[in-house]
């Protein structure tokens, strides 16, 4: 297994950071398709933490992505105060996309609300669209 794991102030930064470090790491390991869905579930998990996660000055949202066996996994944790954590559909002005897409091109996903909020979500070769 190829993992990583990434600790971000909530800048906006982050999700640029992030994208890069998965690019880096983990694109010898994946196919195109796979790692441009992986980039863009990373950049907006990472957003939706910054935007609702409720963010306090010193907290950090982690990043963790692993392969293994064909099976990418990506978890984005902030401190998560509570709040709904569902998709929507997205909005006429550009905005409500983040889960929408996870729900899309992940094979499964969840929420994990255990010491903060963890957004998980899987990838294969072949993500179910």
């Amino acid at each position: 297994m190829d993992a990583f794991e990434l600790s971000l102030p909530p800048a906006p930064a982050a999700a640029t950071t992030a994208r890069t470090e998965v690019t880096e790491r983990l694109a010898a390991l994946l196919g195109t398709q796979v790692l441009e869905d992986l980039r863009l579930l990373v950049t907006e998990l990472i957003t939706n933490a910054l935007r609702h996660g409720q963010l306090n000055p010193g907290d950090r949202v982690s990043v963790k992505a692993s392969v293994d066996d064909g099976v990418v996994r990506l978890e984005v944790t902030d401190p998560g105060r509570d709040g709904e954590v569902a998709p929507r559909d997205p909005g006429p002005r550009g905005g409500g996309y983040g889960l929408f897409l996870v729900e899309q091109l992940a094979r499964r996903w969840g929420v994990d609300r255990r010491g903060g909020t963890t957004v998980w979500c899987e990838l294969t070769p072949e993500p179910g669209r």
